[in-house]
Order: C-alpha cells, then structure tokens, then sequence
C-alpha cells in the first residue's frame, strides 16, 4: 500500500503540529517532506528522554529482588527457638 505511509505521516502532523489535513494537502511536497523529518526527529527525541526517565528512576529504585533473596539465607546461631 504506497498511501499508507503518506497517511501515517499526515496523522503523525496532525498529532503533533494539530495541523488539519486539509491545510496540509495544500503544501508542496517538499514542505511536507521536512516537516516529516521534524515529526521523525521530535519521536525519537521523546522516545529516548522516555528511556532515559525509565533507566533513571530503575537506578533510583532499590533492588527488591537481591533484598529477598538475602532473607531466605537469614540463619541465628545464637538464637534458639523458647520450648513450652
């Protein structure tokens, strides 16, 4: 489907320029070409400030894992049980 890609395009200008797209079918092509670039450039730029949001608060959070598996290996030698 050759329009598909012209579609996902037109949406993705919409989204983040709420352009209509009536306003967009008026460009040139080459106008509709850059602007595509931009939307390209701006996804990626928040996919990546997503990733790294994501990386920073997993480093910020502690490890729970590690802290259980700690837990189970949790022995007293002095410490003995009260017989009734």
């Amino acid at each position: 489907m050759p329009l598909k890609h012209i579609l996902k395009n037109k949406l993705q200008l919409q989204k983040h320029f709420h352009l209509q797209e009536w306003a967009i079918d008026g460009w040139p092509f080459w106008m509709f070409e850059e602007n595509i670039k931009l939307v390209n450039e701006l996804i990626e730029e928040e996919e990546k400030e997503k990733k790294k949001q994501e990386d920073d608060h997993s480093k910020s959070m502690p490890d729970t894992s590690s802290m259980m598996k700690g837990a189970g290996n949790f022995s007293a030698p002095n410490f003995s049980m009260p017989k009734f």
